[in-house]
């Protein structure tokens, strides 16, 4: 027979193992932190893809410039897309309030319930 004996530290391990094996069921706070991530999500995307693009054009724009020595098509790049970028965070914060007031009502009752407990 072996003589091994249990110290905490396996013990934490096997109860890390166990519980990749338990049935998981998403308590409050884990609802009430997916909610917050899908009223937020969208925004940062939109304003994430605009900024970039925005970025991508305006830099277009201004390697036309300095390189081919073509200002006018350099500067009808390079406006729009500073516009583009410029008008990113405007865009994120459009989007994230207008999905924060559509999520407010779940997220207040959710949050009521775990702050009253």
């Amino acid at each position: 027979m072996s003589d091994y004996r249990v110290n905490e530290q396996d013990q934490k391990k096997a109860e890390n193992i166990r519980r990749q094996y338990v049935s998981h069921e998403e308590n409050k706070m884990e609802q009430l932190q997916k909610i917050d991530r899908e009223a937020k999500q969208p925004g940062r995307v939109a304003g994430t893809i605009l900024g970039l693009a925005g970025a991508l054009v305006m830099g277009t724009g201004m390697s036309l410039i300095m390189v081919s020595d073509n200002l006018k098509k350099g500067l009808a790049l390079s406006i729009p897309g500073m516009v583009m970028a410029l008008s990113a965070y405007p865009t994120y914060s459009l989007v994230t309030d207008s999905r924060k007031k559509k999520y407010a009502p779940d997220i207040m009752s959710m949050s009521d319930e775990l702050i009253n407990k």
